[in-house]
């Protein structure tokens, strides 16, 4: 099955924000990208979310650290729609889980964004 990738605006300024630090973060998270266009359940469902927030791990060529110690890649996905919606990526790091509340307002302003295009 085909799943179109949609990568948000939060989520593409994000992706710039930590290419800064981590150079080959693109390189590092463009498979991850390809095998969701086949297979959006790759990551694991977030904890009530009812298995429409996933979370999928991406390790970090720059720091030489496994997919547990780098990159974590929020996404929305709905069993009866044909899209994937990159939320947000963060290190690990940084930020050890996202909360709830973040993942509200992340998808408030997704809804804002769909409705402008």
């Amino acid at each position: 099955m085909n799943y179109e990738i949609y990568l948000t605006h939060t989520f593409q300024k994000c992706l710039k924000i930590l290419k800064k630090k981590y150079r080959h973060i693109k390189d590092d998270i463009i498979d991850i990208i390809r095998r969701l266009e086949s297979d959006a359940t790759l990551g694991d469902p977030v904890p009530g979310w009812d298995r429409e927030i996933w979370k999928i791990r991406a390790a970090s060529s720059d720091m030489k650290r496994g997919k547990s110690g780098a990159f974590r890649i929020i996404y929305l996905f709905k069993e009866n729609d044909r899209k994937v919606y990159l939320l947000t990526v963060y290190f690990k790091g940084d930020k050890d889980d996202i909360s709830d509340d973040e993942i509200e307002k992340l998808l408030k302003k997704l809804c804002d964004e769909v409705e402008t295009l």
